[in-house]
């Protein structure tokens, strides 16, 4: 039997070359997202990840077709800009609930059947934005933060059920999630610093790597038989990070603030 991976976020991106990788390696892939892609050739679920009947509708759709649920990969997310002094809190729910909240309850759903089964993966992609405090994206970076946590602490609880959790952290990646990006009004008051900001960290998204090359980091990270806590894709983001880790606290802040500040 082919072994199963649900992945949300699946139509776009890092999602939709994480669908082809799988694929390529024998896997049944079921995709959500809101909406359907034209091209998209695996087994889909429609549904908004922040409404719970409709995630719930989704998750037992999929559990009807299927004995085991092998892999899930929590992938779909949003990202916000701007001012956090001027940033609506409507906004700021709207994305913790679709990077957080909406990751959670899908674990959560999926995770009865993979501790019947008495084995899964569940795997969240978070950011090295969880790591690198990003200015004028600060609820981005903090909603990553909480989802690696979490998943942290949850990793301890479902060990003994035989189920794994871990992270996957990629650096800027290439994707229609920059154009996607919710943006706010440059603010007067900060002279433009924050337009200039976000542009920069666009420009290194641009050139940064692929999604495909991602996908497969992630599809390697799955496949190993003890799952790590957390990978992160991209070896200067592994640097930085390393540094993060031995450096002080206000130095790294004054690098963050030297390039994006």
């Amino acid at each position: 039997m082919s072994k199963v991976v649900v992945i949300s976020g699946a139509t776009s991106g890092i999602g939709r070359a994480t669908c082809d990788q799988f694929s390529k390696n024998g896997y049944k892939v079921y995709g959500l997202a809101r909406e359907r892609c034209d091209n998209f050739p695996y087994e889909f679920e429609a549904c908004d990840l922040t409404k719970t009947n409709e995630l719930n509708a989704a998750v037992a759709n999929i559990l009807a077709k299927e004995d085991k649920i092998d892999v899930l990969i929590c992938n779909a997310g949003m990202g916000i800009s701007g001012v956090l002094e001027k940033c609506e809190m409507s906004s700021a729910k709207r994305l913790f609930d679709l990077n957080f909240f909406a990751a959670f309850a899908l674990a959560q759903a999926f995770l009865p059947r993979m501790r019947e089964q008495g084995y899964g993966k569940i795997i969240f992609i978070s950011s090295v934005g969880a790591i690198f405090p990003l200015p004028y994206q600060a609820f981005y970076s903090a909603s990553k933060s909480a989802l690696e946590t979490m998943a942290n602490a949850w990793r301890i609880e479902v060990k003994p059920l035989g189920v794994q959790i871990g992270c996957v952290l990629p650096g800027d990646t290439k994707t229609s999630f920059t154009q996607n990006r919710e943006k706010a009004t440059a603010d007067s008051d900060y002279n433009g610093r924050d337009e200039k900001s976000v542009a920069k960290m666009e420009k290194d998204e641009q050139n940064g790597m692929t999604a495909e090359y991602v996908a497969k980091k992630i599809y390697r990270f799955a496949a190993k038989k003890r799952l790590p806590v957390r990978t992160i894709v991209g070896f200067k983001y592994k640097v930085f990070a390393f540094l993060c880790k031995i450096l002080p606290t206000r130095f790294v802040l004054y690098i963050l603030t030297k390039m994006y500040g």
